[in-house]
């Protein structure tokens, strides 16, 4: 069995897929950046007024500055006033060569004669935001693998840019399983795992469609077929372990698809699948536990996703234990863990069938076999896609049981 560092080499060893498209910076947010972006020129691309106030041209010890003109912020006047004059000037106005600004607050506001009250405020290049003090042209702002954000875009804005090149969403085609989900009674099953998918491959930046299947052969490979049809990859949800009932590799099998890897020495999500058809297509077979869907739509899907959108990955971080944490199992613990004041909090959780504790954290740490470590010590944490810290911040904490 391999374990989770050897399952994500494979994947990284995975042909690359997926096209590339411009769309416009409104429309960027989320999507996975296929292009390197620099400033087009210095900014700020001039000397530039920080405060509503005016200009001076100091002159010794002089208080009082004769004004000559106004200058608005986007206007390019030739105004250069000499030693004892001034020009009023406001917030993001480009400013005359050798001055210095005083706030409009530091003054009396005069109209054709201004007086500083405040002397401190003479002091040379004084609230002045110098041209190329934020980046030089040429300096990056963005670079391609990056996932862009609402900052990063207007980053991408300042650098010239109205449109960016990035990779197409991802198409999947989610297939959940088994006839125990959505049935009646006491035995009957609510679907998570159908809402927890869709709504993180969205968050994930991914186009997709979702369908169900009953553990029949010939129903499963006909809704996997059809949710094949058109999309980069199939994900399955269920019926990828060694029970009488789990189905899902054989179906994928006869679809053409070649096993690149079934099951991984993790926990949650041991009976993971990955499959590769020739011609491009993945499938990700999940294990049915929604931990499991949780833990391995992040730590095995979002990298085989990351063949399609030129590599990227969700990104671990490194936070202090809150405290004291052990592993004594024998696989690799990715545990729900919530983000609290010290630190990263491990939850309290009854195993991979325990939605509720994991729903309670922002994320996973990573723990090897036979981890022991302090509060304070660092552990690995990966932020689960879509989810804030303050989303948690009235959640009691779990019970042991």
């Amino acid at each position: 069995m391999l374990t989770y560092d050897e399952a994500l080499d494979c994947i990284r060893s995975l042909p690359d897929g997926g096209t590339t498209e411009r769309v416009g910076l409104a429309e960027g947010d989320g999507r996975v950046l296929a292009q390197d972006v620099c400033l087009d020129r210095d900014v700020p691309g001039f000397d530039r007024s920080t405060m509503d106030g005016y200009a001076v041209a100091l002159d010794g010890d002089r208080d009082a500055f004769q004004v000559i003109g106004t200058i608005f912020a986007g206007e390019d006047k030739d105004l250069a006033p000499q030693p004892g004059q001034a020009v009023r000037i406001m917030t993001g106005a480009p400013c005359p060569p050798d001055v210095t600004v005083v706030p409009i607050e530091g003054t009396d506001g005069g109209q054709d004669v201004v007086t500083v009250t405040e002397p401190d405020a003479l002091v040379p290049g004084h609230h002045i935001a110098w041209r190329g003090e934020d980046g030089h042209e040429g300096d990056p702002v963005a670079t391609a693998g990056q996932r862009l954000n609402p900052v990063m875009l207007a980053s991408v804005a300042m650098a010239g840019l109205t449109e960016v090149l990035v990779w197409r969403r991802p198409r999947l085609g989610i297939v959940t399983t088994g006839d125990e989900v959505g049935g009646s009674g006491r035995a009957g099953i609510r679907d998570s795992n159908g809402p927890l998918l869709v709504t993180l491959l969205r968050a994930f930046g991914c186009d997709v469609v979702r369908s169900h299947a009953k553990d029949d052969d010939d129903l499963l490979e006909g809704a996997l077929a059809e949710a094949g049809d058109g999309r980069d990859v199939i994900v399955t949800v269920g019926g990828v372990s060694a029970g009488a009932k789990d189905l899902v590799p054989g179906a994928a099998a006869r679809l053409g698809f070649e096993t690149v890897f079934h099951k991984v020495a993790m926990q949650p999500g041991k009976p993971v699948l990955v499959c590769r058809h020739p011609d491009g297509r993945f499938f990700v077979g999940l294990p049915g536990n929604p931990v499991s869907v949780l833990a391995t739509a992040h730590l095995i899907l979002a990298p085989v996703l990351g063949r399609l959108v030129g590599g990227w990955e969700p990104g671990w971080i490194d936070v202090p234990l809150a405290r004291d944490f052990e592993h004594k199992g024998r696989r690799q613990l990715f545990l729900p863990a919530r983000l609290a004041d010290g630190g990263v909090d491990p939850v309290r959780w009854n195993g991979s069938g325990d939605l509720i504790a994991a729903a309670a954290g922002d994320g996973l740490i990573d723990a090897a076999p036979g981890t022991a470590k302090s509060a304070g010590e660092s552990v690995r944490f990966l932020p689960y896609v879509g989810v804030r810290a303050s989303d948690h911040g009235s959640m009691p904490p779990r019970k042991r049981t």
